[in-house]
């Protein structure tokens, strides 16, 4: 197994460099779609999957924008493979097992005509293989955005898949078994005919969240250099604190608290007073420009998403010079627009309106789409690798180490994963198929940076909806480790994120000592941790654990969660007996 896995990551190397090398060919899209597949990332297999079935459609739409660029590529490979015979047959199109010339009748199910001599035949026969292209692509959507547990656009490709080869059966097979799929996952025997696959499927599902082993971009946390490089800027924000490494928990797995047994642990980074901080004293303020905001005309500063300031006539709020209708609340998140992310979208006002205004139930994914396309701006801007960007190169994701079984704790679906991000390099006016655009934003990167986010971004909710509407990443809050009992609470101060140390007054409540702590003075000793929180810390145990495994990556063992929970159960067992 292990000598297989080395195989397959050598050969996705490989074909990874024939993707470099002829970027607008689908051959070597679908051929690592497949190794990826094998290497169980149906995840990446899709992005690679629907990137061949894009250049399909232009080698066969005459007006595509990348049209004479994915003829070329494919013309250039049928001469390499027409000068080889294969199985005596001098030309054969063998790279995938597509159909060979001899024997081709002419005829595509888009042009529907008969072959003719010259550039027409020579036309209707990469239309032909384009075609034998575009059916991979559709079978491998449909099988590994399934095996994603995103059923509906599964459906959906088998759905577009057959309109355009009514005759496919696999792709009929292959709604069947979406079909399968949700009656099994749902315990029920209803007839295939009554499930309205529209409405009934679901489009949530997961992908593993890890390092990939092809990942060159993290970087060593716990090396000198870079703790003391993190060290230099938290005393930036949070001039009474340090960084340390501390061992916590893996959450990985349901692994709790047992008598005489603990989870494995992972070395992680944490945030520790260097001296005495007082009840209600600003511990960190940290000011950021990864930040989003799904409200489309509400008046948010464009750089940090904090409300602006009112409107001082005589004092107007300062404005990009190029593109008046952005506003910030202070110069200094102008100067930190302009110097970090506003000039690759000045002049775009809908380059992410595509997020905004979002259903109740897609907020959330709204605002990482939202974090995004934030962090394309940043690293157009910058001219970087957006896992290179310092506000990102550092955040923990929630990774599995690479020792650990896979498990699939990263939130997916084929529209926030795949569509959006390529959609917001569109609007950008880049070419995802360029050398430079593959290798910043290639599935795996869009991946990596949602496991970061959703580890780390904090959110504010509307009062009155009760829903997320502002996120910001905060890279040196992040640092911060959590607890359902924090130290800490939350404050969007002026400036920035802030974490002010909490008092008597907002005090979290548990355990046999509730009369002991109430006698609690608040405040953070020297050497003690900075606990911050990442869900409602008012809610139970089990609804936080809910809340939380989403940016923990699996229930959280804190004390209060392991003691609330010990409780619940010799409750629920008196009430049994």
């Amino acid at each position: 197994m292990v000598d297989e896995k080395r195989h397959l990551l050598i050969e996705r190397e490989i074909l990874t460099v024939h993707i470099e090398e002829s970027l607008y060919h689908c051959d070597p899209y679908i051929r690592r779609a497949v190794c990826h597949e094998k290497l169980g990332y149906p995840d990446l297999a899709a992005g690679d999957a629907y990137r061949a079935l894009l250049l399909t459609d232009e080698v066969l739409d005459d007006s595509g924008e990348w049209h004479e660029l994915a003829v070329e590529a494919l013309e250039s490979s049928v001469r390499k493979v027409e000068a080889v015979p294969v199985d005596g047959v001098k030309n054969g199109w063998n790279t995938n097992g597509a159909t060979t010339r001899e024997g081709y009748s002419g005829k595509t199910a888009h042009e529907g005509s008969n072959g003719g001599d010259g550039e027409d035949e020579q036309k209707l026969w990469y239309n032909v293989i384009a075609e034998d292209y575009a059916r991979r692509s559709y079978e491998l959507l449909a099988r590994t955005l399934s095996e994603c547990g995103d059923l509906k656009a599964a459906f959906d490709f088998t759905e577009r898949g057959l309109r355009v080869f009514p005759s496919h059966d696999l792709l009929k097979k292959l709604q069947d078994w979406i079909r399968d799929q949700y009656r099994q996952k749902k315990h029920t025997t209803w007839d295939k005919l009554e499930l309205n696959p529209w409405t009934e499927l679901p489009e949530n599902g997961s992908a593993r969240r890890e390092i990939y082993p092809w990942n060159k971009h993290e970087t060593d946390r716990f090396s000198g250099d870079s703790m003391s490089f993190l060290n230099t800027e938290i005393r930036k924000a949070a001039p009474k604190c340090e960084v340390r490494a501390v061992e916590l928990p893996a959450l990985n797995t349901k692994a709790l608290y047992q008598e005489n047994k603990k989870p494995a642990t992972i070395t992680q980074l944490g945030v520790f007073a260097t001296t005495d901080i007082s009840p209600n004293e600003i511990v960190l303020l940290e000011p950021s420009v990864l930040t989003s905001s799904t409200r489309l005309f509400d008046p948010l500063c464009d750089a940090c998403s904090s409300a602006l300031p009112k409107v001082d006539l005589d004092h107007p709020l300062p404005t990009c010079p190029d593109c008046d209708d952005i506003v910030f609340c202070s110069k200094a998140c102008l100067t930190r627009a302009q110097d970090l992310y506003h000039p690759a979208v000045c002049g775009l006002p809908d380059f992410d309106i595509v997020a905004k205004d979002p259903s109740p139930f897609a907020a959330s994914n709204a605002l990482y789409t939202l974090l995004i396309a934030r962090t394309l701006a940043m690293a157009e801007t910058q001219d970087v690798h957006p896992l290179d960007l310092p506000q990102v190169k550092y955040l923990w994701g929630d990774f599995t180490p690479r020792a650990s079984p896979a498990v699939h704790t990263l939130p997916f679906s084929f529209e926030n994963n795949i569509a959006q991000p390529l959609h917001l390099l569109s609007k950008l006016d880049r070419d995802p198929f360029t050398p430079e655009m593959f290798g910043r934003y290639d599935t795996w990167v869009i991946n990596t940076l949602l496991a970061k986010f959703r580890g780390v971004a904090n959110a504010k909710m509307n009062e009155r909806s009760g829903m997320p509407e502002v996120a910001g990443v905060h890279w040196l809050w992040c640092l911060s480790n959590h607890s359902c009992a924090p130290n800490v609470r939350w404050a969007w101060e002026k400036g920035g994120m802030g974490l002010v140390a909490r008092g008597p007054d907002d005090a979290v409540r548990w355990g046999e000592d509730k009369h002991v702590q109430g006698m609690w003075k608040g405040g953070i000793k020297k050497g003690d941790e900075v606990l911050t929180h990442y869900c409602d810390v008012e809610l139970g145990v089990r609804q936080r654990r809910e809340w939380a495994v989403g940016p923990l990556g699996g229930i959280c063992v804190c004390e209060r969660c392991v003691w609330e929970e010990r409780r619940n159960e010799l409750e629920a067992g008196k009430g049994d007996g």
